[in-house]
């Protein structure tokens, strides 16, 4: 793992949790694909960088108060697997989050190009240890 792929993920946390999308399509490949816990109940991706946009919209139009800090980066080359910190805040609801959850980043030529994420960090460890 490059300090330049630990630094594209650090960025798409910090891009994630001020909701710049922008910059997040930045770090992105044109034909990412992104698995959040919402895509994977409903069975399907955000992919490119329009999926990016509406993946935010999407977070912003659920949560009043969205937050992931990474604990950990786990060397899995070709992958990085990040342990993180989850705060969530439902809009107009009660339900409050706060969990660890794990995250696997597939990465290519310096940019993201698949992020699936996992209710818990050792799933998301075990699914990558696995292959």
């Amino acid at each position: 793992m490059s300090q330049t792929d630990i630094d594209v993920v650090r960025g798409s946390f910090e891009a994630f949790n001020a909701l710049d999308a922008e910059r997040l399509v930045s770090l992105s490949a044109e034909d990412c694909e992104w698995l959040p816990f919402r895509a994977q109940l409903e069975g399907s991706a955000y992919r490119g960088h329009a999926g990016i946009r509406q993946f935010l919209r999407d977070m912003a139009e659920d949560w009043e108060e969205l937050r992931v800090d990474p604990l950990e980066f786990h060397d899995r080359s070709p992958l990085v697997v990040v342990v993180g910190q989850m705060r969530l805040l439902g809009r107009g609801s009660s339900v409050d989050i706060e969990t660890l959850a794990g995250f696997v980043f597939e990465l290519r030529r310096g940019q993201i190009r698949r992020v699936t994420s996992y209710s818990n960090p050792e799933a998301a460890l075990e699914a990558v240890d696995a292959d």
